[in-house]
């Protein structure tokens, strides 16, 4: 229970007492319910999949680090890997790092 103190007239300050385990550094929020709590999690997990609200069960959530004030949207979504290598013939994007060649032009230069 909060403590209340006065530090100077007509201003009201509340005073928590310390809990007894350390402060939480993540906090999350449901996107489907609105549900939000802080999260027990010392650490990160390296794999966040099954991760999901404890109110209504959904896995649109985000978490947010207290410290950095950074978010993180779960599900992730899903980018697509960027085109490293084009056809110095017919420039697609579609060589890998294998050596193969060109299956949009087979080599040759031209579609």
């Amino acid at each position: 229970m909060p403590l209340r103190l006065q530090d100077r007239p007509g201003r009201l300050m509340l005073a928590i007492p310390p809990t007894s385990g350390p402060e939480p550094r993540f906090w999350y929020r449901c996107r489907a319910c609105g549900h939000s709590r802080a999260s027990d999690w010392p650490d990160l997990p390296s794999d966040l999949d099954g991760t999901s609200c404890n109110s209504c069960g959904s896995e649109e959530i985000t978490l947010f680090e207290i410290a950095t004030r950074a978010a993180i949207r779960l599900p992730r979504p899903l980018i697509p890997p960027p085109v490293r290598y084009r056809c110095a013939d017919c420039g697609s994007g579609g060589l890998t790092s294998d050596g193969d060649t060109c299956p949009a032009c087979l080599g040759a230069g031209f579609l």
